[in-house]
């Protein structure tokens, strides 16, 4: 989501998403044919080429780039300027107040349909069958149209469609999942928010003391045309809601965690390390799999008889998935969502995606030797904060390394080597346990 499921098109200027590598970035005949072959899975058997403004005629639709072809963020409808400026009104918490303005009067220009006519990357659809519009017009009981995302190259890559009416009336937002990883995340979201939406509300508690984190509702789960698709309703999000980008948001994150009730044990006896340990095995490359093998003994001896709170976490919990909207907290791309994990992983996980955006140099260079402070909040600090953060990239790494095999996995493979090194430069240090 990295691309984004149900909030807006908004994402890191200089550092990877979790899961997006640093490498080198792709020339623009490799951009534009990566959004033309996704135009084309969501359009089956129509034609789609780039044109310029004007050559048009016969088309079944047309889409516009957002800013350009050479930097794209959006594919919007051309010719229909309420759904264009739609697209652009979605705001995160990772937009500051001027971003927030800039989006917002660009918005109101689009509106006006003469900006419209400077937008000279397009992409021209003629022919073919039922489209995506079609099909999702079908399942939400109106006609449509869509805005398409994409994020940067890497396994969990998938195109995410802003379903808006003809008018610009915000209808739903579509993940499409094309790739073994793609599916499996959506599969996994999907069972995330029917879970979470039976006993998160997005209001306080009866008490009125605790802040809950609102979801998206999970409109339909399904495949069509080779490819699936998770339809969640649109969440609101404002350009007034602006809040401190430093401030995390914490008493969110401690309800979460403990939505599913929260369990006290060693480390060696919960599910979390059942897992870590199992993944070894699925790791193709031998030498990854005895340097990982390795990291995992190293962490089990020294913090496995380690007692710790397990409960709930996000699992890509950013400043980019998130809006807040009338006082509450909206939370998109739950994807990465898992119950029985040490207490602040999604706390350190906020921290480090804001951090890697600033770095100056490699992704996790100022890590982990600074991180343990910024589990304080949570009460975390001494050997239980020292084997949160070496758990937390842990599993980044093994994340990492099981996408790393998709065939489009490159990207994520230099980052991978970061982490491990990173892991076997920086041992635990047994003799800090109580």
């Amino acid at each position: 989501m990295s691309g984004e499921a149900s909030g807006p098109v908004s994402g890191p200027v200089s550092g990877p998403k979790s899961g997006e590598a640093s490498g080198a970035r792709p020339d623009g005949d490799q951009v534009r044919r990566a959004w033309i072959e996704a135009v084309e899975e969501l359009w089956p058997d129509a034609r789609v080429e780039s044109v310029a403004p004007g050559e048009s005629d016969g088309a079944r639709r047309e889409l516009a780039f957002l800013p350009d072809a050479e930097r794209p963020r959006l594919l919007v409808p051309a010719g229909l300027p309420g759904a264009a400026a739609a697209a652009l009104r979605r705001y995160s918490h990772d937009l500051g107040l001027k971003q927030r303005a800039s989006r917002g009067l660009t918005a109101a220009a689009v509106r006006t349909g003469l900006p419209e006519r400077t937008l000279k990357d397009r992409l021209r659809i003629t022919g073919g069958g039922v489209s995506v519009e079609d099909h999702l017009a079908e399942l939400l009981g109106r006609p449509v149209v869509v805005s398409v995302g994409l994020g940067s190259a890497r396994a969990n890559r998938k195109p995410i469609l802003h379903v808006l009416s003809p008018r610009g009336e915000p209808v739903a937002f579509v993940k499409v999942g094309d790739t073994g990883t793609a599916r499996d995340l959506l599969s996994g979201e999907a069972a995330a928010l029917t879970y979470l939406n039976e006993r998160l509300d997005g209001r306080l508690d009866g008490a009125g003391s605790r802040a809950r984190p609102h979801v998206p509702r999970l409109l339909h789960h399904g495949t069509w045309r080779g490819l699936d698709l998770l339809v969640l309703e649109p969440l609101p999000t404002s350009a007034r809601g602006w809040r401190p980008r430093g401030r995390a948001p914490l008493a969110e994150m401690r309800t979460l965690f403990e939505v599913g009730g929260v369990e006290r044990a060693p480390l060696r006896d919960s599910g979390f390390w059942d897992t870590m340990t199992a993944s070894p095995a699925r790791i193709l490359d031998e030498r990854q799999r005895d340097r990982f093998g390795d990291v995992i003994e190293t962490t089990g001896k020294a913090h496995g008889e380690l007692v710790l709170d397990f409960g709930a976490w996000h699992g890509d919990w950013t400043p980019w998935n998130m809006a807040w909207h009338r006082g509450v907290l909206r939370v998109w791309d739950w994807e990465r969502f898992a119950r029985g994990v040490p207490n602040g992983l999604d706390l350190l996980h906020y921290r480090l995606q804001e951090a890697m955006r600033t770095a100056s140099g490699p992704p996790y260079a100022a890590w982990p030797d600074a991180a343990s402070r910024t589990l304080e909040p949570l009460g975390l600090t001494g050997a239980a904060a020292d084997a949160t953060v070496r758990l937390y990239l842990l599993e980044l790494c093994r994340r990492y390394l099981l996408a790393a095999q998709e065939p489009i996995g490159g990207p994520l493979r230099a980052d991978t080597e970061r982490l491990l090194d990173l892991l076997r430069s920086h041992p635990p240090h047994p003799g800090r346990n109580p």
